[in-house]
């Protein structure tokens, strides 16, 4: 097991040394990339189309709003759809090298990770430049990105696996991912969910991450206790629930990529 661990953090080295290889710029793209998506949103939302919220007195209100959810949603969504495609994609290796299927999960899980946590830092950095009060609690942004890091993970394994059997499903999953993006307040406020689809909320996991992050930012409000609790059941049942697919249809996978 502590092999496989090792072998996968390797993976993720490899992928972070191969997603920007050949480009003029090379890792700054760790960097610009989250800027560049901080720098739109705060600007074009919050200054552009004059979108501004009332419930906190700086005049990026928006965008402080915006930027957590936005980048959690990135992250989520990216290890998703990642790790959808993942066996197909690494079937060659797989065939190859003598380790299990998971390592190279785990390695792309790992590099996701890794931008997350560069792109919610840059966040934060964002609200140092506007003058958003930083608190001792946002030291729970880390619990709760690891946390929704693990769902992500639970959710990705299991439609991995049955990809291979559905091929449809290769172009099936990024559909919903949109659709539930949208169904997600992001973008929006909650209240316009509340108040007409309120079971859109409730039977919503990710809003639940989401929504610590958006406390976090804009009012310094740290996870009651109660969202502890369901983050924790989502990210660990979901997990539970991959291992259990994982172990019953890996053998199987394995003959037919």
């Amino acid at each position: 097991m502590k092999h496989n661990i090792l072998l996968a953090f390797d993976f993720a080295k490899r992928e972070l040394k191969a997603k920007y290889v050949g480009t003029s710029i090379g890792q700054f793209w760790y960097l610009l990339s989250p800027l560049i998506m901080i720098f739109i949103y705060s600007v074009i939302f919050s200054d552009f189309m004059k979108m501004k919220l009332d419930i906190v007195d700086n005049s990026y209100a928006y965008s402080i709003y915006l930027i957590p959810g936005l980048l959690a949603w990135t992250s989520f969504s990216t290890i998703v759809m990642r790790l959808n495609n993942s066996f197909l994609e690494k079937a060659n290796l797989i065939k190859k090298i003598n380790v299990p299927m998971y390592s190279f999960q785990l390695g792309i899980v790992l590099s996701e990770l890794f931008m997350f946590f560069i792109s919610m830092l840059l966040g934060v950095i964002f609200l140092v430049i506007v003058k958003q009060p930083i608190t001792v609690e946002f030291l729970w942004l880390p619990i709760i990105m690891v946390l929704q890091t693990i769902f992500a993970f639970g959710i990705g394994v299991i439609f991995s696996l049955f990809t291979p059997f559905f091929k449809d499903l290769k172009e099936i999953i990024p559909i919903i991912i949109q659709l539930w993006f949208w169904m997600t307040p992001i973008i929006y406020l909650n209240t316009m969910l509340q108040n007409k689809y309120p079971k859109l909320l409730i039977y919503n996991p990710i809003y639940y991450f989401i929504e610590v992050y958006q406390n976090i930012f804009l009012f310094a409000k740290p996870p009651s206790i109660d969202k502890i609790l369901i983050v924790l059941l989502l990210s660990f049942t979901t997990l539970f629930i991959a291992i259990y697919f994982y172990k019953k249809m890996v053998s199987t996978i394995k003959d037919i990529i």
